[in-house]
């Protein structure tokens, strides 16, 4: 059986529209995802009354017609800085609010460091483009599979996720929707939710399962996932595992748990997921207080040696009924395309002691093939496996 092919998002976001009685709106999207934003552009550029672009990294040609009513926000701070530079030297008429001495990275929380400039130079460009106001009352929900949270009354304000930014734009709502009414954006279908929750229709996901197969998890097993983003494989390990075992994922992300929250409840297994707010370099767990603990594409977020070392803390040594298990051991590392940089290499291009069993793993062929390739420059690298003995 084939698979569907998706929804364009463009439509989506109109059905939502109409479903609100939204005509015309202003937008606000990051820079990771231009795709919750190239699409409507591109059909519907009726439906946006104004639009901005926080540190667009590439010239778009659905720009072109929207540049009168177009505002980039970016830092000048950084190599960041120079997309948005380029693009405002050829787009004349756009409109440009400059953070000095400020990196807008995709993880920057440039809504609670700088809210207040921001917020001032945001409606002083929306103020100049007047917009019918909506007249809907406060009301959270889910309409075409896009969730929505609107605030406030007046002209519709549209706030697409702000990329990784721990704290998305609430800093900005309470001032934002004393004169506009703000819709806050969020689901499977936006933002980077979006990119994670594609990884599950990849061969990213195939590669979990057979990590998973291996891994052989019992039941009652504690299993942990440091760094969870959307939840594509706690959801995966809830459904294979149907309430069996403790599954806690820890992330330092707010957004990203609220994310994955939602997503587990609409599957039916918020029961089964712990989320908790916690950093992979310091995890709010006891010693050896977790059976099987997995990192997912998150050690070359951050320091790798002191991730390794705190998974290795917080997992149960092993037991001798593991010894038919075709992986290693308990620990398990799946790694993306840039290897993890070790602070004890410094920053060196030394294969680190996790790639480095991986590499042996592969070689005797205790890998499934999905794994023990090396398919240089895609999304997926080596899966690193060890006994916590």
């Amino acid at each position: 059986m084939t698979t569907p092919p998706m929804r364009p998002l463009e439509a989506s976001l109109v059905d939502l529209f109409d479903h609100l009685g939204i005509d015309r709106a202003h937008f606000v999207a990051g820079q990771l995802v231009p795709t919750d934003w190239v699409g409507l552009a591109a059909c519907y550029p009726e439906r946006i009354a104004s639009l901005t672009l926080v540190s667009p990294r590439l010239r778009r040609p659905e720009l072109e017609a929207l540049c009168p009513r177009l505002m980039v926000l970016f830092g000048d701070a950084g190599p960041s800085a120079q997309g948005p530079a380029r693009l405002l030297a050829e787009l004349t008429q756009a409109k440009s609010l400059v953070l000095r001495d400020y990196e807008c990275l995709p993880w920057s929380d440039l809504a609670a460091d700088r809210g207040a400039e921001i917020t001032s130079a945001w409606l002083r460009f929306l103020d100049g483009l007047p917009l019918a106001g909506l007249g809907v009352p406060e009301v959270e929900g889910e309409a075409a599979g896009v969730s929505y949270r609107i605030r406030g009354n007046g002209p519709p304000l549209v706030l697409m996720p702000l990329d990784l930014a721990p704290a998305q734009w609430e800093p900005l709502i309470a001032e934002l929707s004393a004169r506009y009414s703000t819709i806050t954006l969020g689901g499977p279908l936006v933002g980077v939710v979006a990119l994670l929750e594609g990884r599950g229709r990849s061969n990213y996901l195939a590669a979990i399962r057979a990590v998973l197969d291996l891994a052989d998890i019992k039941p009652g097993e504690m299993v942990l996932e440091v760094g969870g983003g959307s939840g594509v494989a706690l959801r995966e390990i809830a459904r294979r595992t149907a309430g069996a075992n403790p599954i806690l994922d820890i992330d330092i992300n707010p957004y990203l748990l609220r994310e994955a929250a939602a997503l587990a409840a609409r599957e039916g297994l918020a029961e089964r997921i712990e989320f908790r707010q916690g950093s992979a370099e310091a995890l709010p767990l006891a010693d050896a207080s977790v059976d099987v603990a997995l990192s997912l594409t998150v050690m070359e977020e951050g320091d790798a040696d002191r991730m390794m070392a705190e998974l290795v803390r917080v997992t149960r040594p092993g037991g001798a009924d593991r010894r038919n298990c075709a992986l290693a051991g308990h620990v398990v590392v799946v790694e993306s395309t840039t290897q993890p940089r070790f602070a004890s290499q410094g920053g060196s291009a030394r294969r680190s002691r996790c790639w480095r069993i991986a590499d042996r793993l592969r070689r005797r062929k205790r890998l499934p093939p999905i794994l023990r390739r090396r398919p240089h420059g895609s999304a997926l690298l080596p899966t690193a496996c060890f006994r916590n003995a």
